[in-house]
């Protein structure tokens, strides 16, 4: 049994549960205003397109997708803890499954591929395959969203080495050329921060493009350039 094996097995009661307790229908549905603000520009008028979200999780992704009208939505993840957690609080349409051989059979199905904290968790040359896979398995046309780590973040290591399973993180510029070269176009990269959804999210907001501000004014100083993803994840989005 190889390392990956050993850790998604437990993967909820040795990581997440420490992190976000034990999850109901309830806690999930607090995040919606956070995943409408940060994917909902991604989705298409189309309630009916066929959409898959790689590494789900506990399948909350695929739970809101489903609750806003997209119901082709399903998804796949190699922790069988975190697939027999969706079934239990009532999620539908996920399965336990490896993304590489998952895809393998799926040529031109999906109109939308999410990747959500995923490739980070594979080497580089696994992350190539399985970028080529989602390449192959979305229509012409079709789109992946992708967040990852951002290695230009002030406190990357936070996620980097948060999780014993990550390998590597990623910058705006590094995203942009792995995306390239496995020939996406209309290649688009923001980063997160908060999403205004009451006062409190609000004040966060206002301190954090403070914070944002400072940063650029620092990187200006030292390079020239304010250009910058500051926040600790990143979301590209790119078109086959």
């Amino acid at each position: 049994m190889n390392y990956r094996d050993r850790f998604y097995s437990k993967y909820i009661s040795t990581h997440t549960r420490s992190i976000y307790g034990d999850l109901e229908l309830s806690d999930i549905e607090k995040q919606f205003p956070a995943w409408r603000g940060y994917f909902g520009k991604f989705l298409p008028d189309n309630k009916e397109v066929k959409i898959l979200d790689v590494g789900c999780g506990n399948g909350g992704f695929v739970y809101w997708l489903q609750e806003i009208g997209y119901k082709n939505a399903s998804g796949i993840d190699i922790s069988k803890e975190q697939i027999e957690l969706a079934g239990k609080i009532g999620i539908k349409n996920v399965s336990c499954a490896d993304i590489k051989e998952f895809l393998r059979y799926k040529k031109e199905f999906y109109d939308i591929i999410f990747a959500r904290d995923v490739i980070e968790h594979f080497s580089k040359d696994e992350i190539l395959e399985i970028l080529d896979l989602i390449f192959q398995s979305l229509k012409k046309g079709g789109k992946v969203i992708i967040q990852a780590p951002n290695a230009e973040n002030l406190l990357s290591g936070r996620l980097r080495y948060g999780d014993f399973t990550h390998e590597i993180s990623f910058t705006a510029d590094s995203m942009r050329q792995i995306l390239s070269v496995v020939g996406f176009n209309d290649i688009e990269i923001i980063g997160t921060g908060p999403i205004v959804h009451g006062v409190k999210s609000f004040i966060r907001y206002i301190l954090w493009h403070c914070v944002k501000h400072c940063l650029s004014l620092y990187l200006l100083i030292e390079t020239g350039s304010a250009k910058g993803i500051f926040s600790q994840n990143l979301i590209a989005s790119a078109r086959k």
